[in-house]
């Protein structure tokens, strides 16, 4: 089986790190995320790092995303989406996935929009009450749509939508001291 994965950041990252640690070992994995934190920050990113630390096949994807504010950065993101697109469309004809499974975030998007024009199953998971903007798109051109909570099944397509808790990682009691 060939995976990918393609989580858009922190809260985003944590349930596909989860995923991840759970594949059978004969799994092929592809993780796509952003190389860096923010937009115009040389910071690298939490997926980016973990991915390296971990050995962890993956590829950066440059794309725009809506910004909830007007900041110097805003028309340069906007002009990354075709890009974005461009560089999805090369990431799975690469790596020819049997399956994509997005976390959400902005670089979940052109993914799923890629994936669903190479007719690749889609998986898309939300981790919240409520819905991304990201999944709400997704959701559009998904085969299933992965919650949490029941709370957020008015927020997706009817029939697509199966209620499967958030992914957790194993929980260590060594690591921690009581006093």
């Amino acid at each position: 089986m060939k995976l990918l994965i393609v989580a858009g950041g922190g809260g985003h990252f944590a349930p596909a790190l989860s995923v991840i640690e759970k594949l059978p070992k004969d799994w092929d994995l592809l993780l796509v995320g952003r190389k860096y934190s923010l937009e115009g920050d040389a910071a690298l990113s939490l997926e980016y790092q973990t991915a390296e630390r971990m050995h962890i096949p993956f590829r950066m994807l440059t794309t725009g995303r809506i910004q909830r504010k007007l900041t110097r950065h805003s028309l340069l993101s906007l002009l990354k989406t075709p890009i974005g697109m461009v560089q999805a469309l090369s990431i799975l004809r690469d790596f020819k996935p049997d399956v994509v499974l997005s976390f959400g975030g902005y670089v979940a998007v052109p993914l799923v929009l890629a994936a669903h024009f190479l007719r690749i199953p889609i998986i898309i998971h939300e981790q919240t009450f409520g819905a991304g903007l990201a999944n709400k798109i997704s959701s559009r051109f998904a085969d299933k749509v992965c919650i949490s909570w029941e709370e957020s099944r008015k927020y997706f397509p009817n029939g697509k939508v199966v209620v499967t808790g958030n992914p957790v990682r194993k929980f260590q009691i060594s690591n921690f001291k009581f006093q």
